[in-house]
């Protein structure tokens, strides 16, 4: 038998594993500065990320990756985290248009390779769809 326990990321206390690996006390706490974010957004759409900070108290980086993870709809464009390049702020994904087309030129994709045909022995191949029944062999 064996205990399925873990320590938390957060705090460093044991706790009994489930789907958010943090202790009970941890996730709590994580909830209620995600309502309280919700409840600012809900009364101000129009917020910034800095001001989404300074309104509740939570720090930029735990914004940052509420942001990314899309735990925030994307109704608030004013929400916003940092290109992973070049540290412009981009609402979705992890980088901003500017360097994704820079990525996309320096490494091109690969033209895709045409499949190879089958060997059919040399006769004609086609597929027949029937959609009823033929009544007149019975």
């Amino acid at each position: 038998m064996t205990l399925m326990v873990d320590y938390c990321p957060r705090c460093g206390s044991v706790y009994q594993k489930n789907m958010r690996n943090m202790c009970n006390g941890c996730r709590d706490e994580l909830d209620q500065k995600l309502n309280r974010c919700l409840d600012h957004l809900w009364r101000h759409p129009n917020s910034t990320t800095e001001q989404l900070s300074a309104a509740t108290g939570m720090d930029m980086q735990e914004l940052y990756r509420y942001i990314q993870e899309g735990r925030f709809s994307y109704n608030h464009p004013n929400l916003t985290f940092p290109c992973e390049c070049c540290a412009q702020p981009i609402n979705r994904g992890r980088l901003c248009n500017h360097c994704l087309g820079t990525f996309r030129e320096a490494f091109p994709a690969p033209a895709p390779q045409p499949q190879a045909a089958r060997a059919t022995g040399g006769r004609a191949t086609s597929k027949v769809l029937y959609t009823s029944r033929n009544n007149s062999r019975r």
